[in-house]
């Protein structure tokens, strides 16, 4: 939902393929869970203890993130190639060859998400500059409306996604809103 509410601030990015991609991002997580479930918990539990992000523990326990398992999944699935770069390079958007603005969105969206709590279920450390994030500047190059834009305002109506996302979830789980 952040990722449809992001580009839908910006004039020429496609909604319904940023929800697409929103959404399928992280799909290496439940392959990484199915398939690899001891070494995924260790990664987990790392990731929780040292308050990092997911992907650094994948790669130091497992050799491998949950990009590299969802991208395995999502060429098998023959996914959309822009859809495929998503997934495969959300943490490492310097690597994707096909589709950066995609990239760049779901990199930041995601990112913002998980700096208001709806990551991966513990706090993560992290310390967000939007303007110095290299996906900022990736989004700038493609949609040039972002150099006037206020980041106050910005940041604003993205939380009130992330208000909408906690009511969903709590509406779907039977849980407080302020999940």
């Amino acid at each position: 939902m952040v990722c449809r509410k992001f580009s839908e601030m910006l004039a020429t990015a496609d909604a319904e393929k940023a929800y697409m991609a929103g959404l399928l991002h992280d799909l290496g997580l439940m392959v990484n869970c199915l398939v690899f479930p001891r070494e995924f918990a260790a990664a987990m539990e790392r990731a929780c203890q040292h308050e990092i992000p997911l992907s650094e523990a994948e790669q130091a326990i497992m050799g491998f993130t949950h990009c590299a398992s969802g991208q395995a999944l999502a060429e098998k699935w023959k996914l959309a190639d822009d859809v495929v770069e998503v997934i495969a390079h959300h943490h490492a958007i310097e690597q994707s060859q096909k589709a950066q603005p995609l990239v760049a969105l779901v990199h930041l969206s995601d990112l913002l998400c998980r700096m208001r709590g709806l990551g991966y279920g513990y706090y993560e450390r992290h310390m967000v500059d939007l303007m110095a994030d290299p996906a900022w500047a990736i989004l700038l190059q493609e949609h040039r409306e972002l150099a006037g834009m206020d980041l106050v305002r910005f940041t604003s109506e993205l939380d009130e996604a992330v208000g909408e996302i906690h009511a969903l979830v709590a509406t779907i789980f039977g849980t407080s809103a302020g999940v």
